[in-house]
Formats: structure tokens, C-alpha cells, sequence
């Protein structure tokens, strides 16, 4: 049940311990950008790195805030432990905004290009712009900047107009839609049932779980979803504990934002049963040694909620 690794992308605020990677990364993002516009985020203007957070930090407070600039945040890029990219979030709006800058702004080195890490950092931006009640983000691009486009149309940007030498795009997001799942965690023999799935054209192990329906409880839930994945009965006789919920926002294939709510259940059944995929985006299923689930599972939240019913004696 082997999968490529999942990659880990953290969007972190600039801060001095990224200095010496940041130095790093800028010098060879700027050479190899050669003409390219570089994001603010990623010091356009070879300031030292000190004087460089002091002009960052001008911006994250309305009483330093400079002449004709809006409140922003700026972010590194993440991934895996090493800078791919910068991107910023503006939470204001003025003429510089809406002629020239929009509301967000972002760069991708390109030995990292063609990855999906901009798509994945600006829905992440655009999540942590919704929270602090924003709805609609301005995105501006140069005219012949086909990647940068494609990104944002694949976060669900709109073309609004063209102005001088720029292309305009509006992303409308609205309210978080909430969504509630429950989450079958099964113990056989110091084993965990584990699925290998395609989700969004991307193989990942978890455990089964789904959308909880009117009038079921999350164990009704969990039952029913271990046996529609996997052929693997388990009755209520089988349930040990529930843990603790586990929220996580993003933004779904619809361009909508989703808080979903994940119910662990945890069970410990005395008989493997047959294990047989029932759905076709279940690719293949087995008991597997904890440590190598947490290995191989593809979600770190899965990890925690595993680790929390490994709490309990199972």
C-alpha cells in the first residue's frame, strides 16, 4: 500500500529564524528571476534583513502604517522544511489596491514551479483572509502571465478587465459551508484498518470515513462507512471510545470554503473479516502496523486522532 510522500506546505509569517534560509533563497530567487517582478514579501528592494522585518512589521499596525499603503501580512512558503515562495495578504482596499497590487501577491521560485505549490498557498491565503472577514480578494497579474492566471483561475477567479498592462480577477468567497463526517478508526491485533483512496486525482491513506446522515449518530456513521469502503462488518458491540473532533477549513473543487468537523470512533473488533474495496475510488485495504501508519498515513490530523484513541486501552 505504498504512496508517493505527501508533501508538508506551511504558510509562516516572516520572522528573524527564517533569516538565514531566507538569505539563502532570496539571493537564488532573484538571480534566477532575472526581469520578474519580485513579490514584496521576497524584499523587493534589497533592504538588509533586519531593516527589511522592521519595514514588514510598519505594515501589520495601523499606527506605522505608511502613506498610501493598507494593513497586510506577509508569508513564506513552506515546503517540507525549505522556502519555495513568499506571499502577502493586503486587508484593506485604496486606488494602489484596485489599479495595481490587488489584495494578494505571491512568487514561486522556479526551480519550484509547476508544482501546485501557489495554488495551494493562495487558497490558504484566502482561507486566513475569509477568518478575518474578508470576502472578496482583487488579484492582479501582468498581461502575459499565463502560470499566474492559471492559478488563480484554478482557485476560482473571475476576469474582471484589463487596465494598462495588467489583468484583473475577483475571487467571491462566502460563508464557510459546514460540513460534519465521522471516522470508523478500527483495531485488529495491534493492526489499524487503513484504505488507500484517490482523492482529487491524488492516491492517500486514511481511514474510512464520511458524511454523517440525518437521524445517525457517529457511530451509526462510522459503521455504515467502514462496511460501504472496506466490506469490513463492525457492530456497536465493537465501539471502545469516542475522541476528541478534529476541524479543518480549505476550499473545495467548487471554490467553496468548507469547515468540516471529523468525529473520531474508535473500535477494536475480534475477526478481520473480508476486506474488500465496495467503492471505486477505494484502491486497496489492510490491516496495517501502527508505525508504519503513521508512516504512511497522508493526513496529520488522522495521525492525531489515531494517536488519541491509542490513548485509551484498545
Amino acid at each position: 500500500m505504498a504512496v508517493a510522500k505527501k508533501e508538508k506546505i506551511l504558510l509562516k509569517e516572516i520572522s528573524k529564524e527564517d533569516e538565514v534560509a531566507f538569505i539563502k533563497f532570496e539571493k537564488r530567487y532573484k538571480k534566477e528571476c532575472s526581469n520578474e517582478k519580485i513579490p514584496y514579501s521576497l524584499n523587493p528592494n534589497n533592504l538588509e534583513y533586519d531593516e527589511f522585518l522592521k519595514e514588514l512589521d510598519k505594515c501589520k499596525h495601523i499606527e506605522t502604517l505608511p502613506k498610501g499603503f493598507v494593513l497586510a501580512k506577509y508569508y513564506l512558503v513552506y515546503v517540507d522544511d525549505r522556502i519555495v515562495g513568499g506571499i502577502n495578504l493586503r486587508m484593506g482596499t485604496n486606488d494602489f489596491i484596485l489599479n495595481s497590487a490587488g489584495h494578494i501577491g505571491y512568487g514561486i521560485a522556479p526551480w519550484e514551479r509547476n508544482k501546485g505549490y501557489a495554488k495551494e498557498a493562495l487558497k490558504r491565503v484566502l482561507l486566513l483572509g475569509l477568518d478575518l472577514g474578508m470576502k472578496d480578494f482583487l488579484l492582479t497579474t501582468d498581461i502575459d502571465n499565463i502560470a499566474s492566471q492559471k492559478v488563480i483561475h484554478a482557485c476560482g477567479g473571475v476576469f474582471d478587465k484589463e487596465i494598462i498592462d495588467k489583468k484583473l480577477f475577483w475571487i467571491h468567497l462566502g460563508d464557510y459551508q459546514k460540513e460534519e463526517s465521522a471516522m470508523a478508526i478500527v483495531f485488529y491485533d495491534n493492526k489499524i484498518l487503513a484504505t488507500k483512496e484517490l482523492i482529487y486525482g491524488k492516491e492517500v491513506i486514511s481511514c474510512p470515513k464520511g458524511h454523517i446522515e440525518e437521524n445517525e449518530t457517529h457511530i451509526d456513521t462510522a459503521i455504515r462507512e467502514c462496511f460501504e469502503e472496506t466490506n469490513v462488518i463492525i457492530t456497536p458491540n465493537d465501539f471502545v471510545k469516542e475522541t476528541t473532533p478534529y476541524q479543518i477549513k480549505f476550499i473545495d473543487h467548487h471554490h467553496k470554503p468548507v469547515l468540516k468537523t471529523i468525529y473520531p470512533v474508535c473500535f477494536q473488533v475480534k475477526e478481520e473479516g473480508i476486506l474488500l474495496p465496495k467503492e471505486e475510488r477505494i484502491l486497496d485495504i489492510r490491516y496495517m502496523d501502527i508505525d508504519e501508519f503513521f508512516l504512511k498515513c497522508s493526513y496529520d490530523n488522522v495521525k492525531e486522532m489515531v494517536k488519541s484513541c491509542l490513548k485509551v486501552n484498545i
